[in-house]
């Protein structure tokens, strides 16, 4: 029970919105705003998960992220190693993200409570801001854990049925905006072994994004882990 209540965030999000994931709970297409009165279809998530925004403007995104900039770095690019840098990651992810937080869906005293401040057009414009920076500079890493980590995942391992991390978040590491993917390049190491074991460990809840990282993680050992987080965080 204990280890089903800490990872429930992966699952209860993706539970809500699965019908519109990526088409609907991630707002309207760049460059119009949503329909007047438009709300979540029949069967897919609350409102607050549905965002509705104009074409996302960077420039104002940039203002918003100046509070952000405690935490996450200036710019994005994080220097702690158990806190995610988000110059870089695709925009379909962070507003995920934020909407996710803002709903308290996602536990996060700290981020829960600057997600209540944001309003749809906010988390479009941080998301836009973001994207448009590059990943911030490769951590340190043991060489030959960091070449370890790369063979599984550039090519996976046949013999253990373990899928190449790259099939899905590219050779680059840095995903894929309209799947939703997130970009993993040079990803503060803490963070991303938490994330890793966490996806890693989570029961069965049959809905694709996090049973699709459950499936892929589950041969791989604690030290195969180690190692990806390794490659990740330094693959610049």
């Amino acid at each position: 029970m204990g280890q089903a209540r800490r990872f429930g965030w992966l699952a209860i999000p993706l539970l809500m919105c699965i019908p519109v994931l990526w088409a609907g709970a991630q707002g309207t297409p760049p460059g119009g705003a949503a329909p007047a009165g438009q709300g979540a279809p029949a069967g897919g998530p609350p409102p607050g998960l549905v965002l509705k925004f104009a074409a996302p403007d960077a420039a104002r995104g940039q203002t918003l992220s100046r509070s952000c900039a405690g935490c996450h770095g200036p710019g994005g690019v994080s220097a702690q190693a158990s806190v995610p840098g988000l110059a870089g990651q695709v925009p379909s992810y962070t507003r995920f993200q934020l909407s996710v937080f803002r709903a308290k869906l996602r536990p996060s005293a700290v981020m829960q409570g600057v997600a209540s401040r944001l309003s749809d057009q906010d988390i479009a414009d941080l998301a836009a801001y973001f994207a448009a920076g590059e990943p911030g500079p490769a951590w340190a890493a043991d060489p030959a854990l960091r070449a370890r980590g790369a063979a599984l995942f550039q090519g996976g391992d046949n013999d253990r049925n373990v899928i190449a991390c790259a099939v899905c978040h590219g050779e680059d590491g840095r995903g894929a905006d309209r799947q939703g993917i997130a970009s993993v390049t040079n990803l503060a190491p803490e963070y991303g072994l938490e994330i890793l074991h966490e996806f890693r460990d989570t029961p069965r809840f049959g809905v694709p994004h996090p049973d699709a990282m459950r499936i892929a993680l589950k041969p791989l050992t604690d030290d195969d882990l180690k190692a990806l987080a390794a490659y990740i965080s330094s693959m610049k």
